[in-house]
């Protein structure tokens, strides 16, 4: 059998998941990669992987389907932490590409079930490997695309990604659209978080300030922190009770061998590897409390 290029697979996979999805009833929005250039927001480029926005009352339905086809949730991020998990990620053997299947996107702070349905409700259609599938309108795609770039301010990439969309939006959004998409953002609890993306395309300051000082906090440790992980070691410890401590920490640390090898494949065989890798990752733990320990007064500031 020939194997599927990259650049073949992304496009194919996106029509298998709307496929699939279509025939068990889950409601879906693609976003990002293709979908993203064929609405003029981002230049043409190769992806790594295809990107849903599920129902999330139906996305387990969704994610059993496409098990049963041979893909498999290998996520190795199992390990508890203060950032929840947004989606799952689906592999398959023969297949190159991933499959991220979000229930919400973060940046926004809004009932997820809420959200879907006011993303649905703005839906329109893009085509990809020739077929017609579902995604978000161009002003909610701008925001999606925008709070994935600030999500990881610290990444050069998404820097450029964000740098892009905002050279885009002048020859995509006139006036009327810029106020329709600042009161979009206000309604999608998404006006602070995707300020600096608003403030740079000359849109109102519609619902800025209105963000609930416990979500502006959880987004400042999903955004600042350089090591996030060891932020949502600390972050935890402050809401467990002490005697959770040590098993939290035990785990937080060591992880499972097979979480260690899906995030480095490369790693030799036997248990002295294991070993190894769990050394460095709690060395790199270590190293990275004392910031972490201020980024985490600094956001309950």
């Amino acid at each position: 059998m020939t194997e599927l290029a990259l650049y073949e697979a992304v496009p194919l996979a996106h029509a298998v998941v709307d496929r699939v999805a279509e025939d068990v009833g889950v409601r879906i929005l693609l976003i990002k990669g293709p979908v993203a250039v064929a609405q003029g927001l981002r230049r043409h480029r190769s992806s790594v992987d295809v990107d849903v926005l599920a129902d999330p009352g139906r996305r387990p339905h969704l994610s059993a389907a496409l098990v049963e086809l041979g893909w498999a949730d290998e996520d190795p991020r199992r390990s508890p932490t203060v950032l929840p998990r947004h989606s799952l990620t689906l592999r398959h053997p023969t297949w190159p590409c991933e499959l991220d299947l979000h229930d919400y996107f973060p940046g926004f702070f809004l009932d997820r079930q809420q959200l879907f349905e006011r993303l649905w409700e703005r839906r329109t259609r893009a085509k990809v490997a020739e077929r017609e599938v579902w995604a978000p309108d161009l002003l909610a795609h701008a925001l999606i695309l925008a709070l994935h770039s600030l999500r990881d301010p610290y990444d050069a990439a998404k820097h450029a990604d964000l740098e892009e969309l905002v050279k885009n939006i002048p020859g995509l959004f006139g006036d009327e659209d810029r106020q329709a998409l600042a009161e979009l953002a206000r309604d999608l609890g998404a006006a602070d978080t995707a300020a600096p993306f608003l403030v740079e395309i000359g849109c109102p300051p519609v619902g800025r300030g209105t963000t609930s000082v416990e979500d502006l906090r959880a987004w400042r440790l999903r955004t600042e922190p350089l090591d996030r992980t060891a932020v949502g070691w600390i972050e935890e410890l402050r809401r467990l009770p002490k005697r959770a401590w040590p098993r939290y920490l035990w785990y937080a640390a060591v992880l499972s061998e097979k979480e260690l090898r899906l995030q480095d494949p490369s790693m030799p065989g036997g248990a002295a590897a294991v070993w190894a890798a769990r050394g460095r990752r709690l060395r790199r733990g270590l190293a990275a409390t004392p910031s972490a320990v201020r980024s985490v007064r600094r956001s309950g500031r």
